[in-house]
Order: structure tokens, then sequence, then C-alpha cells
């Protein structure tokens, strides 16, 4: 259990007072202000879940928050044993079922993951019918509906018509001219009746009961004897209001009252619940994450920033420890931010039983400790008569009677207040005892001897808190690895300290001290010139690995527009021999209808003759094609030069060669407007033998063949099918064909699988289907092409 004296010293109550202002309830606010970590690791894990689905019932699931209601204390106790609630206990005790309804109705509807606070939800009861029946029954806390009971309704009514009648009997009297006894004419009450003020020497003429005088016996008030029965009524009917009021007061406690155990039971699930929400909120407003939790020792804090510290203000800080070395050693300058380090620590620890979250980034790590222990700032006492030295040390005897490898030790300024040589041996021998209990802990010192031992115990990192090499200004990070120096006579000067005196202090410190501490602040030096390098090449990296993205999608969309002008030339040239054959055939279609009449004129061998020469230039004409036979040799190092013309094969492509870099096998090369570096393995010289052919082509009608829209290749094996159906797919490509179809029977479905395998890798397929009822259906494939 950690001690009330450790909470204080790391100021866990202030978190605690900041998270109570989040509570709607009275109680959630005392619970949250006392509240305290758990001691079981499971526990504590479990508030964390917790937390963790009000933050997702709250922020992702919409969930409205706990309804305030007045704490209803004691009264289902009072109701169970009898005592009858007043007007406004019934409506406190209605409001509170109301609240637990919305959270039950609330959660439970949600659809955010979150089995612990719905099954917690779940033991609520709700009584609708109870909370309806007081709400519609009592308006206020002094005042009860007339329609409560049908036989109160009755009695308000009766009471109305008493009073009217009364008035109007008052009224009446004074009209028939009575008013000239009357001090004033007006109808007044003394109790609970009717009376009026009546002068005192005419009471003898007004018959009727005195109720009261004025205080000046000038005026008596008195109960004309015409509205006594009247009045007796009015009074008995008041009598039968009050005993109905209470009667009905009395039915709705006794409901109450029966409900004592589920109402107790309710007032802990939404008290809890309300609790659990303003951890959720506090980490929303606070900007804090969940931290995975463990009970290892492991603690791993990324960019912490302490919760007690001004948001606009704070300077995070990341520090490691329980993973290859139990022990933090951290030194550095005064101001420098050791103490706000070693508390956050020790409150994140804490927090995280709790099951609050921390204020730092995702990742951040945190161990569970049973026991934390804390020596942090001055705790001198004069009434105890002990001295700062006496006071850490009484501090640190009670940590070592009780640490143990579950305990977290936070000690700031071991073995200071006293002489420094024996400081140090005592502060050594200390950090020696609580490594060999196997704890775990930050300590920090301006002892050069610890930062020494720090490097010979593996079980222990020296860690410094940085500053400025040059102004020596505290930059409040830690460097884990490296001992900080304690520059105490260069802040001095920083603050205005003479030059002289500051000259005269350095020359009085030992030539030790001096050397170890010129190695700590030249090392410091060195490491923030080699850490502005670094963050240099980081920068000059990302810039290359940018330019390499943009080169390799610059090639890719080459490829791409590559491919697209080969389908574009495919289909142009497609288009022309189509349409040169379109011409032709109209052509001999003319001159055949010439040659099928009967005797020809010398008119129609004149119109042959024009049509003959007009089909000759028709043809289609090798001449106009060049014929271009690329031969590729491979490429021999010591004869590339910039300026050839080289066949790159990972790329297929032509390229123009414009440095060689022979040593490392490898050049530079033009692919049209972009330059990359290629392998000279992957190249060849190419060499291109170009002759014009003269033969043409003509085109007649005779020799015209139909293009072939189907292949059968039933009683063929895979290995000789599938390259006939090659051949015919780019015969049909060639004949602009849109669809045909391969004819390769049922079987044992062998055949027809290795075609339609082969069809879906084929680049010049768009699809394929098997044929339907009358097309031959599974025995053959209908292929569509692009």
């Amino acid at each position: 259990m950690i001690n009330e004296k450790t909470l204080k010293s790391l100021e866990f109550d202030k978190v605690a007072q900041k998270v109570s202002s989040y509570c709607v309830l009275r109680k959630s606010k005392d619970y949250a202000v006392n509240m305290r970590p758990e001691d079981n690791f499971l526990e504590a894990k479990h508030l964390q879940d917790k937390t963790s689905e009000a933050f997702s019932l709250l922020y992702d699931g919409g969930v409205s928050g706990i309804e305030f209601y007045d704490d209803i204390e004691d009264i289902p106790e009072r109701a169970k044993k009898g005592s009858t609630l007043s007007m406004g206990e019934l409506l406190r005790i209605a409001r509170f079922l109301k609240s637990v309804r919305i959270l039950q109705s609330s959660v439970s509807a949600s659809t955010v993951d979150a089995p612990i606070l719905k099954t917690q939800v779940s033991a609520i009861y709700t009584d609708t019918y109870l909370e309806n029946e007081i709400r519609s029954k009592i308006l206020t806390e002094d005042t009860m509906s007339d329609n409560a009971s049908e036989k109160l309704s009755q009695i308000r009514h009766n009471i109305k018509r008493l009073n009217e009648q009364i008035r109007e009997k008052l009224l009446s009297f004074i009209r028939a001219g009575n008013n000239k006894y009357l001090q004033e004419n007006i109808i007044t009450m003394r109790g609970d009746r009717y009376v009026l003020p009546v002068k005192s020497e005419y009471k003898s003429q007004i018959g009727g009961f005195v109720h009261d005088q004025s205080s000046t016996g000038s005026t008596v008030f008195i109960e004309p004897t015409a509205v006594l029965e009247l009045n007796n009524s009015l009074r008995s009917a008041t009598v039968e209001e009050m005993q109905e009021v209470e009667r009905i007061l009395a039915d709705l406690t006794q409901k109450v009252g029966v409900l004592t155990r589920q109402l107790k039971i309710n007032e802990q699930v939404i008290v809890d619940v309300d609790l659990t929400y303003a951890k959720a909120i506090y980490a929303y407003k606070t900007n804090s994450v969940r931290p995975i939790f463990n009970a290892n020792g492991r603690t791993d804090i990324k960019k912490g920033r302490h919760p007690l510290i001004d948001a606009k203000k704070v300077i995070p800080v990341s520090v490691k420890f329980g993973y290859d070395y139990n022990y933090l050693l951290i030194t550095g300058p005064n101001t420098g931010g050791k103490t706000v380090t070693l508390k956050m620590i020790g409150l994140f620890s804490v927090m995280a039983s709790c099951g609050l979250y921390v204020q730092a980034i995702q990742g951040t790590e945190i161990s569970f400790f049973k026991n934390i222990f804390s020596d942090v700032g001055d705790e001198q006492s004069i009434e105890q008569s002990l001295s700062t030295f006496s006071s850490h040390m009484k501090n640190i005897i009670e940590i070592t009677n009780s640490v143990d490898g579950e305990s977290l030790v936070l000690i700031d300024e071991i073995g200071a207040g006293t002489d420094p040589d024996e400081g140090s041996a005592l502060a050594r021998a200390i950090i020696e005892f609580l490594l060999d209990k196997k704890s775990y802990g930050i300590i920090t010192t301006h002892y050069s001897a610890l930062k020494e031992y720090a490097y010979s115990d593996s079980r222990i990192m020296n860690a410094g808190m940085e500053f400025d090499s040059q102004t020596f200004a505290p930059l409040y990070k830690i460097n884990i690895g490296m001992p900080g120096s304690s520059n105490a006579i260069e802040i001095s000067k920083r603050l205005g300290l003479d030059e002289n005196l500051a000259e005269k202090a350095f020359s009085l410190l030992g030539n030790n001290k001096i050397s170890f501490e010129k190695v700590l602040k030249e090392a410091e030096k060195s490491r923030q010139e080699a850490l502005k390098v670094k963050t240099d090449l980081d920068a000059i990296k990302a810039e290359e690995d940018k330019k390499l993205k943009e080169i390799t999608d610059e090639r890719r969309k080459l490829e791409v527009e590559k491919e697209k002008f080969y389908t574009r030339a495919k289909a142009e040239s497609r288009r022309i021999v189509n349409e040169k054959l379109d011409e032709a055939d109209e052509i001999i279609d003319e001159i055949k209808v010439l040659f099928d009449k009967a005797e020809l004129t010398s008119g129609d061998l004149i119109k042959a003759r024009t049509l003959r020469n007009k089909l000759e230039d028709k043809k289609y004409s090798l001449d106009e094609v060049e014929d271009t036979i690329v031969n590729y040799s491979p490429v021999n190092a010591e004869k590339l030069k910039g300026g050839d013309e080289v066949y790159h094969k990972p790329t297929d492509s032509i390229c123009k060669v414009n440095s060689v870099n022979a040593k490392k096998n490898e050049c530079e090369v033009f692919m049209g407007n972009l330059r990359i570096k290629a392998k000279i393995s992957d190249l060849f010289f190419v060499s291109k033998a170009r002759e014009k052919n003269k033969t043409t082509v003509a085109v007649k009608r005779e020799s015209f063949v139909k293009p072939i829209t189907e292949i059968n290749v039933i009683g063929l094996t895979v290995m000789e099918a599938l390259p006939e159906i090659e051949n015919f797919i780019d015969q049909a490509i060639v004949n602009n064909l849109e669809e045909v179809k391969i004819i390769h029977g049922k079987g044992l479905k062998i055949l027809s699988s290795a075609i339609q395998d082969s069809l879906r890798r084929n680049k010049r397929v768009e699809s394929y289907r098997f044929g339907k009822y009358g097309e031959g259906e599974r025995g053959v494939t209908f292929v569509k092409l692009k």
C-alpha cells in the first residue's frame, strides 16, 4: 500500500481534486478526492479498462453523462422504518430514479463495446411507474396535485365550494348595510376561519364569536353566526384534506421503503460510473492517453507532461527504465527539470493504478508497483530538531526497511546536506542496497563519484539533463547514457555573478573534477553536433527518397503510356486495313456488275478501265511501310560510350547512354526525358537493318477470305490446343473481330479449364464465358476481345 506521505509529496491530491471537478454527484466528488491507487495489478488494470470503456461511450458512442440529482442520503432507510417521507424527499427519490434510468438506457442501448460498464449498469433497478407516480402526484416540495387521488380531488372541490359560499354570505352581510359597523369593508381570516373587522364600539351589534382584536383594541375580528356552520364544515374538510395527503404520502413512502436494497445498489453503481466518467473526461480535457500497463517494472514515458504544470508552459520529457537496467541516475544543472521529472514518474505510476490516463503520447508504458517510496524536497523539522540531512536520512531508512522487488524508489539529491565525501560514499552504499533488492527507480545527484559508479554497474544507467553548450541554459530534456554536468559556476555567471569570483571558484576546483567536467562538456558538445549532422542527413535522405519515389512513379506512368500507345497503334492499323478493304470491295463489286452484262459497250470498257486504274491506286503497297529488323548483341563495357543507342531489357525500351561507370558495372541512360541508372549487364547494343520491299499486294475480291470466327480443338491435348488457340486469337485481332468461339467439348473439364486459365492471363482478352442453352453450353467458350 502506498503511504499518504508519498502521495502528498507527489501532489497526487491535486490531481484527484481536478478529477473530482468533472464529477456530477456530491458522493462521486468525495470518492474522487479520496481516491487511492489499487494494491493489486489486476484490479488496477480493471480500472484502466473501465476508464477506456467510459471514454469510448462518451466520445465515440455519444452517450450522455450522469444527470444530476440531490443526494438521497438516508431517505430509503427511513422509508423502510416507516417514517413518512415529505413531498420534497419523495421528489428527490423520483429524480434519483430518473437519473439511474437514463444511465441504464443510454449505456445498454449504445453499440460501443463496453462489457464491464454494460454488466455493471445491468444491475440497476428501474421503476418508471413509481417515478412517474411521484412526479404526477407531487408538484413541488410543498404542493400535492388535486389529482393525486379521486378522494383528494373531491375534498378540494368541496373546500373550494365552501370557501365561495362563506365569502358570498359575508359579502351579502356587508352589502346589507352593516358596513357602518366595520373598520374596513373586507373579509379576512383568523386561524383557519373567515371573520369581519368590526369597530370595538359596535361588537354587540354583530352576532357571532370574537376570535381576535387589534393591538390598539379599536378593532375586533368577529365570525358572524351566519357563517359559523360553513366555517365548521370548511375546517372539517381541511382536516380531511390533510389526512388524505398524509395517506398518499404514506403510500408512496411504503413503495419507496420496499425498494431500499435496490436503491442502495443503484446509488453505488451510479456513483461509481460517475467517477469513471470523470476519469474519462479528465483524460479528454488534458489530452491524455491510456498507458500500456504491465507488472514487470518496465516504464517508458514518451513525451510526458507533468499534469500540474500549465499545458502552455510544460516541456515534454521522455524517460525509460526497467528494461536493461532498473535505475536511472539523473545528473545535471539545477533548475534543469530533474525534480519535476522525478515527481512526474511517481505521479504517473500512481495515476495508472487509479485507472487514470497519463499526459503523454501513444506507446507510453507504465509499470504497476505495490509500493512507491519518495524522498523529494526539504522536510526539515524545527519541532523535531531534524536538519535537512537528518530528515532525508529518516525517509531513506524507512525506504530501506520496506523496499522490495515490487517497489518504485524516487530519491532527489541523494546524500546531500552533509560532507561531500561521506555523502557520496553513503549514497553509493544506499544505491547498491536498492539494486540488490531488485527494486526500480530514479535517483538524482550532483556527485561525480556516483556518475563514475553508474558506468561500472549494468543495473543502473547514467542520464543527464541536457543544456545548451554555449549559453549553459537548461533544455529540459533527458539524455540517457550520458551523465550531465552541474555547471554551477557557469550558471552563476549567467545569473550575474562577478566574473572574477567565478574565475576564483573555478581555480579552486580539484584537477580531477575540472578534467571530468571538461570531458562531460566536450562530450555533450560533440553529441549535440553529431545530432545536428544526423538531423541534416535524415533531411537529405528524406529528400532523396522523395525524388526516388517521383522517378519510380514517372517510370510507372511511362510504362502505362507505352501500353496505351501500342494498343492505339494496333487499333489504328486495323482500322486502316479494314477501310482499304472496304474501298477495294466496292470497286470490285462495280467491276463485277459490268462483267455480268451479256454485252459490253465501249462506255462499259472505259468505265472498267477507270475502275481498274482506281483499284491500282488502292493497292496496299509495302513501300509505305518500313520493315525494321532489330538485332541485339550483348554490350561490351569497354566499348560502351556516351551517345550509344542500347536496348534496356528490364523496361523493354531503347535508351541512349549518357555516362559509363565500368568499375560499378553501371551507366546512366536517358529514356526519353527520364534519366535512370542501369546495370551494364541489362543492356544490349542495337543494330538495325532496313530494306524497303517494293512488292505490292493487290486486293482482289476473289482472293478475299472471310475471317474465321471459331476454332475446334476437340481431341487435342492441352499442350497441342493452347498454341493453336493463341494463333487463332492473333488472327482474330488482326481481322478486327470482337468475339470468337472455341469448341473444346465437355469431357473431364481438363481442356476447358486449361483454356480458360490461359484466357484469364491473356491481356488481349476482355472477358469469356461458357455457351448458354442452345449455344453448346459448357462444351464451348465464347471470348470477347479488346
